[in-house]
């Protein structure tokens, strides 16, 4: 789709920022969870069983390192 617009570094360099960052934002979902900040307000709602978190975040952590991996050795089309 981008054969001959961009290079191919360029795009694997793209596609592996946004891989990590999203890596990066189920991460810090689960510190934000475990480690809350001592004057956030009290939520109305129950929180999520910890280990139930760490999973419904740790598989899609899996999941963008896979396709990060993906972006790195699989082809481009360039």
């Amino acid at each position: 789709m981008l054969e001959g617009v961009l290079p191919e570094r360029a795009v694997v360099l793209t596609g592996s920022v946004l891989v990590l960052f999203s890596a990066a934002c189920f991460a810090a979902a689960v510190w934000r969870e475990l480690w809350p900040d001592i004057n956030a307000p009290r939520p109305e709602v129950r929180r999520l069983p910890r280990p139930v978190l760490l999973v419904l975040n740790g598989f899609p952590m899996l999941v963008a390192l896979a396709a990060l991996f993906g972006v790195w050795f699989g082809e481009t089309g360039g």
